[in-house]
C-alpha cells in the first residue's frame, strides 16, 4: 500500500481485523526500512492493535505489512498524527564503551549501582555458567573497564542474582552473588564480598552466613528499621524440602548478620523478588512471585500477606517473570507492572513452539526437555542449513550428545552448538521404521518432501532449538504452543490493585520476560520497557510504552534499543542515566545473546534533574528506601531510591532522575531518608546534578590490583607432594596430607566458604565436571598469618584409578582464602589409586 505523509512524520496506525491462527504478528516497512517489528495478535479471530511510527521524511511512502505465523484479513488501516509524544531514539555504544561482546546464558538482568562512591553508575552483568558474571566501573567519559576479576571462581559456577549495599556503612558497597546448587545434602551458600576500596574480599563465612540453598538472589533492605541493612537470600525450593526456603538475615550492627526466622514469608515458594513500598510508610515490603505473594513490613522483622488486595487470578498464575514498581498516574503511590510470559523452566506438560518464516524460508523449532515426541513434515529446496543449534542438557543426560539420524540407514551426525551444517536429500534418503533413540530424525520422501521427528525418552534437556533455511511450507502433526501472554498493570487505589491493562491500551499479548522503568523522554510521566523473548532463531524489538499522561501507554516498538536479528531472546535489563546527561539509558541482556549498553540520544524539548542521594546528615542512614519529592507549577513527582524493575537482581539508583518537560525552575526537592531525616534544596535550576554529598575526590581504583611487595608472599604447598603424586594409592590404607601455608605478612587465614584450610579429593568424570567430592576442613588455621596443616582421606570406598569410566580421573587439591581477597590453591593430579594385592 501507499501512504501520503503529511503534518506529523510521527504516526500512531491501527490495524483492525481477523487472525485466521491461533497467534500472530504483524510488521510494517517502508521503502524497505522497519517501522513495527511484530506487533503480536495473541488470539484467534478479530482483533485491533496499534503502534507509534515515525517516517524519516514527508511525502510518498510505499507500506509493505508482513503477517508471522497466521493469516491475517486486514479490515481497515487507520493512521492518527502524533504530536503530543516525542519518541526516544537510542543507539548501541557497547563496543565503543568496552563491553564484552559475547553470547552467553543471563539471569534475569543486571545490577547497577555506583559501587565506588564517585558520582556515577557501575554496573555487574549476570550471566549463567559458561560465561562469567563481570563488574564493569564506569570510567566517567561514555566508558567502562572491566574489573581485574571476573566474579565466577571456577567454569560453570553457576551463579544467579547480585545485591549491593553499604552493609558495614563504611561508604562503600557490598556485594553479594547468589549461586545454585541446592539439590543434595550439602548446598551452596551465597558469597558475600567486602569492599575494601574497590577489592572484593570473600566473606561468607566470617560474616555468619552459614546456611547453604539453591540460591536465586538477595537483597538488602532494613527489616527492623535499625538503620543499618539486613539480607535476604531467596532460595528456589530445593529436591529435599528442606525449611526455611528463604534465609532472612539480622544485621547485629557488629559485621556480623544472624540467621532469623520470619514465620509465614520464609516458606513461601516464589523464587523472585521485588522490594519496593506499597503504602508510603518508608519500610519496605517484599513481593514474591510467581505465582503472587505480597508482603507488608512491620518494621520489627515480621511481615503481613495482603493477597487479599490483589486479583486473585494473580495469586494462582505462575508465569510471572518480572515486576516493576511504577507511579504510572503521578499520584504519589507505586502501581506494578507484572511482565507475564510461557515458563522457560520447569514444565510439566511437553509443548513445542515453531516459528515459520515465509519469506525467508525459515523454520525453527524449540520443544520443551519433556519426555515426547514431534513430527513435522515439510516441503524443501533442492538442500538445507540446520543453523542456530543449542542444547543444554539436564540430570543424567548432562553431558551425553543429542544426535541427527538421516534417512532409513539412520546415519549419525553428531552437531555441537552453533554449528551450522547442510543436509542433502541423497544422504537422507527413507524413513527409518525403528525411531526409539533419542535424537532428531530426517528423511527424504522426494518431490522435494521431508519428514522429520524429535525423540525424547525422557527429561533430558533445559533448552533446546534448531533452524533450518530453504523450507517453503511445514506442517505439524502437533499444536504448536501460542507463547503469547497478556502482561498486566495494577494500579494502587488506596492498597488495593486494580488490573487496568486493557484501560491503559497495553499491547494484547507477548512472552515478556522482563520490565524496567524510566521517564525515556523527559516530559514527568513514568514509561516502561517491556522485554519480549521473541523469535526461536533471533532477536526482536522489544516493546517501549510511552506514558502520554492522559491515562493510557502507546507501544514503541522501533526505538533503537533493540538488536534485530540479532542473538538470543529477550530477557531483564535496567533504565538508568549511564552518562549522567539527562536522559534515561538502557543496559540490557539476551538470553542466549549478548549484553548491550544504550545510549538515549535525547531531545532538545524535554528538562531534567537528577538528584544524588547519599547517607543521611546525622545519622548516617545509606540511601536504600530514601524517597525523593520534586514540587514545581503545583505539581509534585515522588520517586523512590532502589531498583527499576527486579528479578533476581537488586540494583542501587541514587543518582534519582526526572524528567520536567519544559519546566525550567524547580520550587523545592525535598529528600527524606527511611528513619525521616530529611535534606530539602529550593529554586533549582534544571539540567543538572545536585547532590546531597560531595563527590569522593581523587578516589582512584587500582584496577590492576598492584600493592607493594610483601614481606612474606602467601601460598600453600602440598609437603608430601612428591609421595602422592608419583606413588600408587592403596585402597583401603588412608593417605595423610601434610601442608604448610602463609596468608602473607599482616594478612589472614579467614573463613570465606573454605571455612580454614579446605582439603579436596575429588573425582572427576571430565575436565572440570565432578563426579564426587570428599571434603575435609581445618578450622583451627582460621585467622592465623601462618602455620602446617594435616587431614586424611579414608580410601575405602575408593574405586582404582584404572576402572574408572574413560575420562575420569582423581584430583587433589588444598585452598585458603586470604584477608587480601585472593585464594590460594595447590593440585596434584592424576592421582592413581591401585586395588590392594
Amino acid at each position: 500500500m501507499h501512504i501520503e505523509v503529511e503534518g506529523s512524520k510521527t504516526k500512531k496506525v491501527t490495524f483492525t481485523g481477523f487472525n485466521r491462527g491461533e497467534y500472530a504478528s504483524i510488521s510494517v516497512f517502508s521503502n524497505g526500512r522497519l517501522l513495527i517489528d511484530k506487533l503480536h495478535i495473541a488470539t484467534l479471530g478479530a482483533f485491533e492493535v496499534s503502534a507509534l511510527i515515525s517516517f524519516d521524511t514527508i511525502g510518498q511512502h510505499a507500506l509493505s505489512i508482513r503477517a508471522h505465523n497466521a493469516t491475517l484479513e486486514l479490515h481497515n488501516v487507520l493512521f492518527d498524527d502524533i504530536t503530543s509524544i516525542t519518541l526516544p531514539k537510542f543507539s548501541d555504544t557497547s563496543a565503543q564503551a568496552g563491553l564484552d561482546k559475547v553470547s552467553s546464558i543471563k539471569y534475569g538482568g543486571p545490577s547497577i549501582a555506583d559501587i565506588d562512591n564517585d558520582g556515577d553508575y557501575d554496573f555487574i552483568v549476570n550471566n549463567h555458567n559458561a560465561e562469567s558474571s563481570k563488574l564493569y566501573w564506569n570510567n566517567g567519559d561514555g566508558s567502562v573497564t572491566k574489573h581485574n576479576k571476573n566474579l565466577a571462581r571456577w567454569f560453570m559456577h553457576d551463579l544467579h542474582g547480585t545485591a549491593l549495599g553499604d552493609y558495614d556503612n563504611d561508604g562503600d558497597l557490598d556485594l553479594v552473588v547468589t549461586q545454585g546448587g541446592g539439590n543434595g545434602k550439602n548446598p551452596s551458600k551465597a558469597n558475600f564480598y567486602l569492599n575494601d576500596k574497590s577489592n572484593f574480599i570473600r566473606y561468607t563465612g566470617d560474616v555468619g552466613i552459614h546456611k547453604g540453598g539453591r540460591g536465586r538472589g538477595a537483597r538488602w533492605l532494613d527489616m527492623d528499621t535499625d538503620g543499618d541493612l539486613d539480607l535476604l537470600l531467596f532460595n528456589e525450593e530445593g529436591l529435599v524440602k528442606t525449611k526455611p526456603q528463604h534465609f532472612f538475615y539480622r544485621n547485629n550492627g557488629a559485621g556480623k548478620f544472624e540467621l532469623t526466622t520470619v514465620n509465614g514469608i520464609e516458606n513461601e515458594h516464589p523464587s523472585r523478588v521485588l522490594v519496593t513500598d506499597l503504602n508510603n510508610d518508608q519500610i519496605d515490603d517484599i513481593i514474591l512471585y510467581a505465582p503472587l505473594s505480597v508482603w507488608l513490613g512491620n518494621g520489627d522483622f515480621t511481615y503481613t500477606n495482603i493477597n487479599a488486595n490483589f486479583p486473585s487470578s494473580l495469586l494462582s498464575n505462575r508465569a510471572i517473570n518480572a515486576i516493576a514498581d511504577i507511579d504510572i498516574d503521578n499520584d504519589g503511590d507505586l502501581d506494578l507492572y507484572l511482565a507475564i510470559g510461557k515458563k522457560t523452566v520447569g514444565w510439566t506438560k511437553p509443548s513445542t513452539a515453531v516459528d515459520f518464516d515465509p519469506f525467508a524460508k525459515q523454520l525453527s523449532i524449540k520443544p520443551k526437555g519433556l519426555k515426547g515426541r514431534d513430527a513435522f513434515t515439510f516441503k524443501a529446496d533442492s538442500k538445507l542449513e540446520l543453523s542456530n543449534y543449542s542444547f543444554l542438557s539436564r540430570g543424567g543426560f548432562r553431558g551425553e550428545d543429542y544426535p541427527i539420524f538421516l534417512g532409513a540407514q539412520k546415519k549419525v551426525i553428531k552437531i555441537t552448538p552453533r554449528e551450522n551444517i547442510v543436509l542433502i536429500p541423497s544422504n537422507a534418503e527413507g524413513w527409518p521404521e525403528d525411531r526409539k533413540e533419542n535424537g532428531i530424525y530426517f528423511g527424504y520422501r522426494g518431490g522435494n518432501q521431508w519428514k522429520a521427528e524429535l525423540v525424547r525418552n525422557d527429561n533430558i534437556f533445559w533448552s533446546f532449538h534448531f533452524t533450518l533455511t530453504g523450507v517453503n511450507h511445514v506442517k505439524t502433526a502437533f499444536e504448536p504452543e501460542n507463547r503469547l501472554t497478556q502482561d498486566v498493570l495494577l494500579m494502587n487505589d488506596n492498597g488495593i490493585f486494580l488490573d487496568v491493562s486493557s484501560d491503559w491500551d497495553l499491547p494484547s499479548g507477548s512472552h515478556s520476560t522482563g520490565v524496567t522503568r524510566g521517564d525515556f523522554n523527559n516530559d514527568g510521566h513514568q514509561d516502561l520497557f517491556v522485554y519480549r523473548w521473541g523469535d526461536i532463531a533471533s532477536r526482536i524489538s522489544d516493546y517501549m510504552l510511552l506514558n502520554t499522561g492522559q491515562g493510557n501507554f502507546e507501544t514503541l516498538t522501533m526505538h533503537g534499543a533493540n538488536h534485530v536479528g540479532g542473538p538470543g531472546n529477550g530477557d531483564m535489563g535496567q533504565a538508568f542515566d549511564f552518562d549522567l546527561d539527562g536522559d534515561i539509558d538502557l543496559l540490557n541482556g539476551s538470553e542466549g545473546g549478548e549484553w548491550y549498553l544504550y545510549t538515549n540520544e535525547g531531545t532538545e524539548k524535554a528538562n531534567y534533574l537528577n538528584i544524588r542521594v547519599g547517607s543521611s546528615p546525622k545519622a548516617s542512614i545509606d540511601p536504600i528506601g530514601a524517597v525523593v519529592e520534586l514540587f514545581f507549577n503545583d505539581k509534585t513527582l515522588r520517586k523512590r531510591v532502589g531498583s527499576a524493575g527486579e528479578i533476581f537482581s537488586q540494583s542501587l539508583l541514587n543518582i534519582v532522575h526526572f524528567g520536567v518537560g519544559e519546566v525550567e525552575l524547580i520550587d523545592k526537592v525535598e529528600v527524606t531518608w527511611r528513619n525521616g531525616e530529611k535534606f530539602v534544596f529550593t529554586e533549582l535550576p534544571v539540567n543538572r546534578v545536585v547532590s546531597t554529598l560531595p563527590v569522593s575526590e581523587g578516589h582512584q581504583i587500582d584496577l590492576m590490583n598492584k600493592k607493594k611487595p610483601l614481606a612474606q608472599a602467601p601460598y600453600i604447598n602440598i609437603l608430601n607432594e612428591d609421595i602422592l603424586a608419583k606413588s600408587a594409592l592403596t585402597i583401603g590404607e588412608d593417605i595423610s596430607v601434610e601442608v604448610e601455608y602463609t596468608a602473607g605478612t599482616n594478612q589472614q587465614v579467614i573463613w570465606a566458604d573454605e571455612g580454614g584450610i579446605r582439603f579436596w579429593l575429588r573425582q572427576f568424570k571430565s575436565k572440570w565436571v565432578p563426579q564426587k567430592d570428599t571434603v575435609l576442613v581445618d578450622d583451627e588455621a582460621l585467622y592465623s598469618e601462618s602455620g602446617k596443616s594435616q587431614k586424611t582421606f579414608s580410601t575405602k570406598d575408593i574405586i582404582p584409578t584404572s576402572d574408572l569410566p574413560e575420562g575420569h580421573f582423581y584430583l587433589l587439591r588444598v585452598t585458603f582464602t586470604a584477608s587480601d581477597g585472593n585464594t590460594y590453591s595447590k593440585e596434584i593430579y592424576p592421582l592413581n589409586f591401585v586395588a590392594p594385592e
